[in-house]
């Protein structure tokens, strides 16, 4: 079980060769993949601040490409309140993933952001070190 974060699906959006090859092994391997509406808002919005792909674009990429194999987990109170306990380690929005992970029972994040190495609850994987 493995949750995706935005960057992994961005890149996969722009068409980075090296990320189209890890998310098929995925595929292949038939991992049960998780991800959040707050990643698909990240995904859709500095896809376009970014690299000028246009909304409507990411969103069919997300439609056709992401969703029929990534699950969205749920945001409510509880994960709020899981939250509440990384925010200060984490940025906000990064502690909302962790506690969405963590209230789901899935602690491997695929995501080159560093700092969710500072959760010792959560294994962040790259696409070097999968």
């Amino acid at each position: 079980m493995m949750f995706l974060d935005a960057n992994v699906l961005i890149y996969l959006n722009v068409g980075e060769e090296n990320v189209i090859k890890f998310f098929k092994g995925l595929l292949m391997r038939r991992d049960r993949l998780y991800t959040d509406v707050l990643v698909l808002d990240e995904v859709i919005h500095i896809s376009r601040k970014k690299y000028g792909i246009k909304y409507e674009d990411t969103i069919k990429f997300l439609d056709d490409v992401v969703l029929p194999y990534v699950k969205v987990l749920n945001i409510g109170l509880k994960e709020y309140e899981t939250a509440e306990k990384y925010i200060g380690v984490l940025k906000p929005s990064d502690a909302i993933h962790v506690a969405v992970m963590l209230n789901n029972g899935v602690n491997v994040i695929v995501s080159e952001d560093r700092d969710f190495d500072r959760v010792n609850t959560v294994k962040r994987v790259w696409l070097d070190n999968e």
